[in-house]
């Protein structure tokens, strides 16, 4: 697998990462030697359905997906993650494979690292212990309130939300999204998703170009969203508070 070219985590700065960044020091040291920099590219998997998480990632930049699959190979994306988290959840809490797609939904970079040496750690309690938790809930929140906005809420305004959400956990208002992944994620056909991005860019909210897209309006595209992009932010807002310098911390 291929590497960055940083430093070693023990012999630079702190990661980006909102959870590496903020365990004391003996905490840290304890996960830092086995911290491995990797790369992480666009629609790279990092864990199949109902196989063993074997690593967990922590993201310094970049958009994890979580996506339910059906037997026919259709998905609907119910997760996303970004510098505030890491892949493989489940293995610390002794359910060492899930049922889902965790996959990178926009390239970046993070830390690899034996999912059983970080279940160790967990289990020590500390401040891991307590910013897992904080994590865990902030992506209980926002699974929860993807599977009644799939259900309930029409296309161009769970666009919309997709797409904030996304450049949310990127920090950025730039993406590389094609159409047919965005049905994909959306669940609806790619005729469908041409009509609302279409929509959206002739409103002057979005910029499309051959797969990138380009967030112009951010206002505007949230009072396009449903009542869903306001419930899950309401909680990342309570649990992510920004410092003076800008950077956001968990409060725990």
């Amino acid at each position: 697998m291929p590497t960055t070219h940083r430093a070693s985590p023990l012999n630079s700065a702190r990661p980006r990462n909102l959870i590496l960044s903020q365990l004391p020091p003996d905490e840290y040291a304890a996960l830092a030697k086995f911290l491995v920099p990797v790369e992480l590219p666009l629609h790279k998997t990092l864990s199949e359905p109902n196989q063993p998480i074997e690593f967990i990632y922590f993201l310094e930049n970049g958009l994890i997906s979580t996506d339910v699959v059906t037997g026919k190979g259709d998905m609907v994306e119910v997760g996303l993650i970004g510098r505030e988290g890491f892949s493989g959840l489940p293995a610390l809490f002794d359910q060492p494979q899930m049922s889902h797609v965790v996959n990178m939904k926009g390239s970046g970079d993070g830390f690899r690292i034996k999912a059983s040496v970080v279940r160790t750690e967990f289990l020590k309690g500390g401040m891991l212990r307590k910013l897992v938790h904080a994590f865990s809930y902030l992506q209980l929140v926002q699974i929860t309130q993807s599977v009644l906005c799939n259900r309930l809420h029409e296309v161009d305004a769970r666009l919309a939300r997709w797409l904030l959400t996304s450049s949310d956990r990127m920090e950025s208002d730039f993406l590389h999204l094609t159409q047919e992944f965005l049905s994909q994620m959306l669940g609806v056909s790619r005729s469908t998703v041409t009509v609302a991005a279409g929509d959206l860019q002739r409103q002057g909210l979005i910029g499309y170009s051959r797969g990138r897209i380009q967030i112009l309006d951010r206002r505007g595209l949230a009072s396009k969203t449903c009542e869903c992009y306001g419930i899950v932010n309401a909680s990342y807002d309570r649990l992510l508070k920004k410092g003076e310098n800008g950077n956001a911390s968990y409060v725990v």
